[in-house]
């Protein structure tokens, strides 16, 4: 591969792509250690001689006789750096008898950086985990060794998931036919609910509300009627403290759903690839979004107030509605009751649209878009395959998920059940299985959603049930999957995507602020975009998205 390539990352990449629109999970780790180089030939040689272990041993997990250290660059986040003290990995050596030696610095604050300057090295460790576009690039170019038949020979749990799970393989598929990745999976759809001060509601004799009619007059009562009894006009309707970032997702963006628009990248109706800011709907729905605004139902710092906006304003008892993760915004019920007594949120579904339909925008891909690779010059292919199939195995899964058995989590009744060491932590439950090396997305496995019960008040276990059960998730409009692109198409988004990007969040934030201007510059808008090429992307998204189904 050629040096000038390997410089080529840019992160501006991953805030255009919709497969990254996850968060990440990463790692802590001290000094590089990388593993001699070995021939494409001698790498072969190794998957040969190995392929009578293909099928599962008496050995259960172990994979090799003697100890194996691979090394790896597991960054993500900007914070989660390999450790290689975490007690997860290190059961995990205790039982495959495969040990990770971290090479991301964890002084490297960067997960970007961190990748670009590892790809650009010399030698690249044994697993590296990234995103996927940065993986396959890269796979394509070389530095990644095709997974397709290790898997088939000696990975059957992977094997199992890939035949169960078909859009899985077209989604990890490279445009060249093969397989560089293991995707980090989700094993459910939820992922944000709506969240409603019930205790408001109540106090103003109003019921939950089922359209968006229906909500905007609850805003307007909010906003004028004193829910929180202080004498002053000071209530909030709507807060969000999701960034909105350039795939054009979260913050403000949930309340364009109630108008009949997904902003960002979608499968619309006619089963074509969309982008909901690039629609005539957007005018209307931007127009709707302004006046709530104008009306003081949506947080005057809503682009900038940030990730402690649910603190600031429910402990000020200023904050009346949200869309947000289910499990930590039930949790402000216990939270706020010495700051605000009585202080209740429900879920409740979205409020049918201004089309008469109901829907939610919001949802976690099967794929998540990030996961592991094995590096090119890995000595130990098959051993190596072998040890990140344990991980797809049930107990490889619980390791992930819950920990340790007997010490973070027990059996009960046949399912894991959190201990105190978990429950009673400062920290909530999925930052303390971080900090001990489980729920890394970049050490591909399944995420086993049901650890969220634990994080949850009986309120987030309702809203969960509620839009589990309702159909609601994916009806209309979903977020493309994870997909795999051509270099010209990366090349193509890369070079366009983040200026046509940050012009629209530009005038969306303009048209919040003031719509008096939408109606006269919304067709210049339009043509603004085409200009900066966005039909050139969606015509690569439409080729990405078209290849899966072949």
């Amino acid at each position: 591969m050629k040096q000038n390539r390997f410089h080529r990352i840019l992160s501006t990449l991953l805030a255009c792509l919709l497969i990254l629109s996850l968060a990440a999970c990463g790692t802590a780790t001290p000094a590089a250690e990388t593993t001699p180089a070995a021939s494409t030939e001698a790498s072969a040689t190794a998957t040969s001689a190995s392929a009578e272990a293909a099928t599962p041993s008496p050995m259960g997990a172990l994979v090799s006789d003697k100890p194996i250290v691979l090394t790896a660059h597991i960054h993500n986040a900007n914070t989660e750096v390999l450790n290689d003290d975490w007690r997860v990995l290190k059961k995990a050596a205790e039982l495959t008898n495969v040990s990770l030696k971290g090479t991301a610095s964890v002084n490297e604050t960067d997960s970007t950086n961190a990748f670009n300057l590892m790809i650009a090295g010399k030698d690249i460790p044994d697993l590296v985990g990234g995103t996927s576009v940065n993986l396959i690039k890269y796979g394509m170019e070389g530095a990644f060794m095709p997974l397709e038949d290790l898997i088939a020979e000696h990975a059957p749990n992977i094997q199992k998931m890939l035949d169960a799970k078909p859009e899985v393989r077209a989604a990890i598929t490279a445009a060249d036919g093969h397989i560089y990745y293991l995707p980090t999976l989700e094993d459910s759809q939820v992922s944000q609910a709506w969240f409603i001060r019930k205790d408001w509601l109540d106090k103003l004799g109003l019921q939950v509300p089922g359209t968006v009619e229906e909500l905007h007059q609850v805003m307007l009562a909010f906003a004028s009627k004193d829910p929180n009894g202080n004498g002053k006009k000071d209530e909030i309707g709507y807060l969000n403290r999701n960034g909105l970032g350039g795939d054009l997702t979260g913050n403000i963006t949930s309340l364009f759903s109630l108008y009949g628009v997904n902003t960002t990248f979608h499968i619309g109706k006619d089963g074509k690839v969309a982008l909901g800011a690039y629609s005539p709907a957007f005018k209307d729905a931007m127009k709707s979004v302004s006046q709530w605004y104008a009306e003081g139902l949506i947080d005057p710092e809503i682009f900038t107030r940030g990730g402690k906006s649910r603190d600031v304003l429910f402990s000020a008892n200023n904050g009346g509605l949200t869309h947000d993760w289910y499990p930590s915004t039930s949790s402000y019920n216990a939270k706020m009751q010495e700051a605000v007594p009585g202080f209740k949120l429900v879920g409740m579904l979205p409020p049918v649209d201004s089309n008469g339909e109901q829907w939610e925008m919001e949802s976690r891909q099967t794929v998540t878009g990030i996961g592991t690779a094995v590096s090119a010059t890995n000595k130990y292919p098959v051993e190596t395959i072998k040890y990140l199939d344990f991980w797809w195995t049930p107990e490889g899964e619980r390791l992930a998920t819950y920990g340790i058995e007997g010490d973070t989590y027990v059996m009960q009744d046949g399912k894991p059940v959190f201990t105190d060491t978990v429950l009673k932590a400062d920290v909530p439950v999925n930052a303390y299985m971080k900090s001990i090396g489980g729920q890394q997305y970049q050490l591909a496995h399944t995420n086993l959603s049901a650890y969220e019960a634990f994080m949850m008040t009986p309120e987030g276990v309702d809203a969960l049930t509620l839009y589990q059960t309702s159909g609601v998730v994916n009806k209309l409009y979903p977020k493309l999957p994870a997909m795999s692109f051509t270099q010209e198409e990366t090349d193509l988004i890369q070079s366009k995507w983040p200026v046509i990007s940050t012009y629209i969040v530009e005038q969306l934030q303009k048209w919040t602020f003031d719509g008096s201007s939408i109606d006269a510059g919304f067709d210049k808008y339009l043509a603004d975009i085409r200009g900066m090429g966005v039909e050139e992307i969606l015509a690569a998204y439409q080729a990405a998205y078209d290849r899966m189904g072949k």
